[in-house]
């Protein structure tokens, strides 16, 4: 009967150790965001040929350049925002429709998503609501070149 009682209470300590550890794995969001932003927005985009595939990209229009951002969570994806080349307060988080990403730490909906940042040598996170849709960009199928 001791062996049951002992393995009981192994069992238990075992559940609450796996429960505390998933519980510091889960970022958490600052509540207050390190930046503003002049727009916030996503827009739909198509290629022109089947090969060329579609997707999301979400752009961030910051009023100031004090923070560097690193990564966008999105409708479960995740991807690098890269700064525009022309404008150094504007970031892209560029998503093509095949990736496949899973077991991502934010449960979002479809318009909102989390941004991370660097700061004193640690990855922070805060959360963008009520995103807007922009009309979607469809381009055109390439021409086909003629045979010489």
């Amino acid at each position: 009967m001791k062996i049951f009682g002992n393995i009981l209470v192994f069992s238990l300590l075992l559940a609450c150790v796996v429960t505390l550890v998933q519980c510091s794995s889960i970022p958490k969001l600052e509540k207050n965001r390190p930046l503003t932003f002049e727009t916030v927005y996503y827009q739909k985009w198509n290629a022109g040929t089947q090969e060329g595939g579609s997707g999301i990209n979400v752009y961030l229009q910051s009023k100031k350049s004090s923070v560097q951002l690193d990564s966008i969570y999105f409708r479960g994806h995740k991807a690098k925002l890269q700064p525009d080349a022309n404008n150094s307060l504007l970031y892209v988080g560029r998503f093509k429709s095949n990736d496949n990403t899973s077991n991502l730490p934010f449960k979002l909906e479809d318009d909102e998503c989390v941004v991370s940042y660097v700061k004193a040598n640690k990855v922070r996170y805060f959360k963008i609501s009520n995103l807007n849709e922009r009309k979607s960009l469809n381009y055109p199928s390439a021409s086909p070149k003629p045979f010489p």
